[in-house]
């Protein structure tokens, strides 16, 4: 058992704004973005649920499916009308992107009974989508380049979140500009591998949860650009020194549980965690 050590005695106490935490003019313009896409007391039971609700701020790349849509088989069609999109983008020569089987099976229940309301909104949705869908992306705030490359999913009852990726091209413009995401007062037990696939995410709020094992943030490692991490409220932060632990297993990581600490205060904790080792 590492030794018992007050943290504010090494010096995390969320005061200090340090210079080298400035983020270069040139990456900030990459990730020019409009506001967070907001789904928060959104009453979500899983994430696959906010394609059938709009978010109550930001704007969604696409809108929400009618009432009696059917969430799996409205984003299979548009991850095919994603894949002929990047094809023909990627074809010498072409001007426009062929229908999709995928998406033309959106409308087609396959047992001869006729087409359901649901799937005839969703193939009507995505068609009209599809004509525009080599167009340049929308500008949706002064200066973006994407609509968002936030999302906000907090103060939900989410026991998961599987499914994520799939989600989030119905959200975002692009997923792998994911920078920002916001899960916090829900009922999620792990750190989940869902958030490993978007490396260039940033922060991370994961705090009012239902962690209990420690060992899950170094699932974190596998993101090279997280800087800030929140993981009050759940059980790990019961653990005795259990911040110095979490910033010294993540040597990027800039920012923890709303305290921002210095280039000399890390080198206190990674002293401590060193000499706890030895113990």
């Amino acid at each position: 058992m590492p030794p018992i050590v007050a943290e504010a005695s090494l010096g995390i106490t969320g005061r200090h704004r340090a210079a080298w935490l400035t983020q270069p003019l040139s990456e900030q313009k990459t990730l020019a973005a409009g506001p967070p896409v907001d789904y928060s007391f959104k009453d979500l039971k899983t994430v696959i649920d906010l394609v059938m609700v709009e978010p109550t701020s930001g704007t969604a790349r696409k809108p929400a499916l009618p009432p009696d849509g059917n969430p799996m088989e409205y984003l299979e069609a548009l991850a095919a009308q994603d894949q002929v999109r990047a094809d023909s983008e990627s074809a010498t020569g072409a001007s426009t992107a062929a229908a999709s089987p995928l998406l033309l099976a959106a409308g087609n229940p396959g047992n001869g009974s006729g087409t359901p309301s649901g799937s005839n909104s969703i193939k009507r949705m995505l068609t009209t989508q599809r004509s525009s869908a080599i167009s340049p992306k929308p500008v949706t705030a002064l200066g973006a380049k994407l609509n968002s490359n936030s999302l906000r999913l907090c103060n939900n009852h989410l026991l998961s979140l599987n499914g994520l990726s799939r989600v989030m091209r119905h959200v975002l413009d692009d997923p792998s500009q994911l920078v920002w995401l916001d899960v916090s007062s829900n009922q999620l037990g792990t750190i989940e591998d869902a958030v490993l696939e978007f490396p260039s995410l940033q922060v991370l709020y994961y705090h009012g949860n239902n962690i209990t094992n420690i060992n899950d943030v170094l699932k974190l490692q596998a993101l090279p650009k997280l800087n800030k991490l929140t993981l009050h409220g759940n059980p790990i932060a019961e653990t005795k020194n259990y911040k110095n632990w979490v910033v010294a297993h993540l040597p990027n990581l800039r920012n923890m549980d709303f305290g921002t600490f210095t280039k000399e205060e890390r080198g206190k904790i990674e002293t401590w965690y060193k000499l706890s080792k030895k113990k």
